[in-house]
């Protein structure tokens, strides 16, 4: 198994997935609650954090691309995403990976909602706990036009990431 050019990689989903369009929407239709900007791009990519974290997870994803691979195109993707976006201002590297630190631990906290859920048809699943609770963090549980938004976002990037491992990978 060769190793991946883990920026390449992380450039290429935040291309793909919409990333950068969703952040200018959601800053420039207002949707991020009681939030200041900070927290809408604290809590917005934690959530595309947590979500290719566990796209990264899948069984077929695991057995293509190595465990270190994996953390590094997840390390560059969230660093990578802070460098294109322009809803917070980082005076310089030290203030960029306080950040990143940050969404890790936010993007962890919404990864919970994996552990113990129940597979029943009832149950509308992780990613939607995950979108409810990044509108409480953002004091936007009644915006119901962000709400949608963040959902489709959730489940379109996801549909994203798995396309992106599927396509054929040159053999090194």
């Amino acid at each position: 198994m060769p190793a991946l050019n883990s920026l390449e990689v992380a450039r290429e989903l935040i291309g793909s997935s919409g990333l950068e369009e969703s952040l200018s929407l959601f800053k420039t239709a207002g949707h991020g609650g009681t939030a200041p900007p900070e927290e809408l791009l604290k809590w917005v990519l934690a959530m595309s954090a947590c979500n290719l974290s566990r796209t990264l997870k899948l069984e077929h994803i695991q057995a293509q691309v190595q465990e270190e691979d994996r953390q590094d195109i997840l390390d560059d993707y969230i660093v990578e995403s802070l460098r294109r976006q322009d809803l917070q201002v980082f005076r310089d590297g030290a203030e960029l990976m306080e950040k990143c630190q940050d969404i890790l631990k936010a993007a962890e906290e919404l990864e919970s909602f994996w552990y113990g859920t129940p597979q029943d048809p009832g149950n509308p699943g992780p990613r939607y706990f995950c979108v409810k609770a990044v509108l409480e963090h953002l004091g936007a549980e009644d915006q119901l036009d962000l709400r949608d938004a963040l959902f489709e976002f959730m489940y379109v990037q996801h549909s994203h990431f798995l396309a992106h491992f599927r396509r054929p990978r040159p053999q090194a």
